[in-house]
């Protein structure tokens, strides 16, 4: 006797066979609704736990302030910030007698011309820079030292690679045979 998922795959095939779409889809559907379930069947993580001796052991972790010193130093932090509110205007009007506008000016003045310090010396590194660029480029742009310089490229890829495949033998030939 055939079974009715054996029944369901024949009229699928069919169905795909005669282009019959909405009645492969249909029968395809209900193919995949006669598998098997994939999740555990229930209390199986607690068997599961019992016979590896941690039946007390707690799965769900605890939230934040569930232990006793995460409250403790949560309520010490909240009383140190209460405690310093009392302080923070004597401790402003000591900062305000220190700052002045005519000192944020002076400040930022010299922020200003350290900044354009930096600058200056930072373009004169640039120059240099390009002007060793365009030495070396002079001659690099004559047919013979193109051809020098590719010469030597070439024979730094040929090295490379023939010093790749020596290390590659050696590397699979310590190998133990699986």
């Amino acid at each position: 006797m055939r079974s009715p998922d054996h029944d369901a795959l024949t009229r699928w095939l069919a169905a795909e066979r005669d282009d019959r779409s909405d009645e492969a889809e249909a029968v395809l559907l209900e193919l995949f609704e006669a598998l098997p379930q994939l999740a555990p069947p229930a209390g199986f993580a607690e068997r599961v736990m019992e016979r590896a001796g941690l039946k007390d052991a707690k799965t769900v972790p605890e939230g934040l302030f569930a232990h006793r010193w995460t409250r403790l130093v949560l309520a010490g932090c909240l009383l140190a910030m209460a405690l310093s509110v009392l302080w923070l205007p004597q401790t402003l009007l000591v900062l305000a007698g220190t700052w002045s506008v005519g000192g944020l000016v002076d400040a930022g003045v010299r922020v200003l011309a350290g900044a354009g310090v930096w600058l200056a010396a930072a373009v004169r590194f640039g120059g240099w820079l390009y002007a060793l660029g365009s030495t070396l480029s002079r001659p690099l742009a004559t047919p013979q030292v193109a051809a020098i310089v590719g010469g030597c490229l070439l024979v730094s890829t040929l090295a490379f690679r023939f010093l790749r495949d020596l290390i590659q033998e050696r590397s699979w030939t310590h190998v133990d045979p699986i």
